[in-house]
């Protein structure tokens, strides 16, 4: 089986400030962001990893960078599969002003039925596709191999989570992927996919979690 190692990218300026990430909005990683980044490489610094993908965007690739320092495996590959969820318009804009948009609001409140069609958005069923997608194109050409990827909170619990068979109501009504929180996962194209770490933070300094969108 292929064994996956999943790290959220360290909190962004933008998460800081209250507002909604996604595809095309990329900001630095604050203190706490850099510091989380660099005490999930202390833990992961004496595992060997054959492959690492990374996000296309910076601050997932800065994470990288930060986790893998002390670690011998340097080379990261970038697949655009692993974007975040494209938020349309409102990237960039504060979440609060977001929740009092019906449409929006249904990202929070009732995702079986969001539709970002009005604001040029991605449906979380398009994110779950891509996210398979990877994952069979990764068990596929490394069967046997230990992978880690680095990538972003919505997209992440998505791609983990539906693996593992829960539905996308069920998904967006829990917790999602905290920022440097490390989580791990076995599968293989013919055995079913077994989560044996998830959202796991005990190792981070005390820092400010926010919600990646």
């Amino acid at each position: 089986m292929t064994e996956f190692f999943f790290i959220r990218h360290g909190q962004t300026i933008t998460n800081q400030e209250g507002r909604i990430n996604g595809a095309h909005i990329d900001t630095p990683l604050t203190t706490a962001g850099i510091s989380g980044a660099q005490a999930a490489g202390k833990v992961l610094q004496q595992v060997h990893f054959n492959q690492v993908f990374v996000s296309p965007q910076k601050r997932a690739q800065k994470t990288a960078q930060l986790v893998l320092a002390n670690n011998m495996t340097k080379k990261l590959q970038i697949v655009d599969l692993l974007q975040e969820l494209n938020f349309g318009d409102w990237e960039g804009r504060l979440i609060a002003d977001g929740k009092l948009d019906p449409a929006v609001s249904r990202f929070f409140n009732d995702p079986e039925n969001y539709d970002p069609s009005s604001f040029h958005g991605e449906t979380f069923s398009e994110v779950v596709a891509r996210g398979q997608h990877f994952l069979q194109q990764v068990m596929t050409k490394f069967p046997t191999q230990r992978v880690l990827v680095v990538g972003h909170g919505t997209m992440l619990t998505l791609m983990i989570r539906s693996a593992l068979g829960a539905s996308i109501g069920e998904i967006m009504t829990q917790p999602k992927l905290s920022n440097d929180s490390i989580s791990v996962m076995r599968g293989g194209i013919d055995t079913d996919f077994v989560l044996e770490r998830w959202n796991d933070t005990s190792f981070l300094p005390a820092m400010t979690k926010a919600a990646d969108y």
